[in-house]
């Protein structure tokens, strides 16, 4: 047995002694999502005692190397406990003050426990997939209804924090600095990612692209992070493979926001632009672009107003939009770079080794991923912004 694994068992031993669960027995199953996560080796977990009902739980071990940590510096296994274990528990208490309506709260998973000790991470929540829940199949292009819901609930995550900055100040900016995510140690390897998809790109769209990228220098594309109106926490990596999703048999679809590693603060329009350009397809973007846009707006000054902040005071409409203006090229960077990865079959995934850096994460597109990005490049064609 690994030291992850007996730390694993040790954190399960705990937590079923502080849910009562006696001399129980304990399943583990240990799989895989493939492209869906890089960083961490997941695990099925049930616990089994005498005259209670299962606990069915599901956890993270960390297994990104010490090698790729020192290349990124991202705190992300610290990030997701410090959500769960702290910010999460301020955003409840929040709602609860304000008498939320329940149907209107976040949708979260139930955290149980973590280890906090360096490269040896874990951390364990509920098992989601146990009551139904899937992720949505990121090779698929969202539809209107998936969609919608996720952006209602990424809306509700951006009133908490919005809510959260008025009631404690102090605390909001010192995330700023327990939040900051620097990509100036992976910039050639960011270089490395547009050089291969650049390759894909059809005609003369080609040199558009390029002579935005000449535009566009490293320096720029790290100002889109920065808040300016009104600041947000982000989630940071808001997409397909990070929500879950079940029908109930009334026919409600519900969203669940997951894998909050790339939390920090930043503008609204990243999560948004992030979102739609990861994805969904040219003719999704075709009908739902500006619908989805608004429905963010609406869904947004819904949530302020459960938590009586004014939207028209801390981010009327106009402020909006004209952020909206300035940060949508983003949506362009982040599919260069990321639509690779999220198209990437299973099996032509890199298995992370101890040797491994950042470098060796970088995939060659597929053909699905050419098809998207040459439809994104399309939009933003149409969109005046090459």
């Amino acid at each position: 047995m690994s030291d992850t694994e007996q730390l694993l068992c040790s954190l399960l031993k705990t937590i079923a002694t502080e849910h009562d669960y006696k001399d129980c027995e304990t399943k583990l199953q240990s799989f895989s999502t493939e492209a869906a996560n890089h960083t961490s080796q997941l695990h099925h977990i049930t616990l089994s005692a005498t005259g209670k009902d299962d606990l069915k739980l599901f956890a993270k071990s960390a297994i990104v190397n010490e090698n790729i940590r020192a290349q990124t510096q991202f705190e992300i296994f610290e990030t997701e406990m410090f959500f769960y274990s702290e910010l999460l528990k301020q955003f409840q208490e929040m709602e609860k003050h304000h008498n939320v309506p329940t149907e209107h709260r976040l949708a979260t998973v139930k955290f149980y426990g973590c280890n906090r000790e360096h490269l040896k991470e874990i951390l364990v929540l509920e098992d989601l997939s146990a009551q139904g829940f899937d992720i949505y199949d990121r090779l698929k292009s969202f539809d209107w209804n998936h969609a919608s819901k996720a952006v209602t609930e990424l809306s509700k995550l951006h009133a908490l924090s919005i809510a959260y900055s008025k009631e404690y100040p102090e605390k909001f900016d010192a995330l700023y600095t327990k939040l900051h995510k620097d990509i100036d140690n992976i910039k050639s390897f960011l270089q490395i990612i547009i050089n291969k998809t650049m390759m894909v790109i059809k005609g003369e769209n080609k040199v558009k692209v390029g002579a935005f990228l000449q535009k566009v220098q490293f320096d720029e594309f790290k100002k889109f992070h920065m808040p300016s109106r009104r600041p947000v926490i982000a989630h940071g990596d808001f997409r397909a493979s990070n929500l879950m999703h079940r029908t109930r048999e009334d026919g409600q679809l519900e969203v669940v926001i997951i894998d909050y590693q790339m939390l920090q603060i930043s503008n609204p329009i990243v999560d948004l632009m992030y979102f739609i350009f990861t994805g969904s397809d040219e003719e999704f973007r075709a009908k739902h672009y500006h619908q989805l846009l608004d429905h963010y707006y609406l869904e947004l000054c819904n949530a302020l107003t459960r938590l009586d902040v004014d939207s028209n005071e801390v981010y009327p409409k106009e402020d909006f939009e004209c952020e909206l203006k300035k940060i949508q090229p983003y949506g362009l960077i982040i599919s260069l770079l990321l639509l690779p990865m999220v198209t990437v079959d299973d099996g032509n995934v890199r298995k992370l080794d101890v040797t491994d850096d950042i470098n060796d994460l970088a995939i060659n597109p597929n053909e699905l991923a050419a098809t998207r990005l040459n439809g994104v490049i399309n939009d933003y064609v149409r969109l005046g912004v090459l």
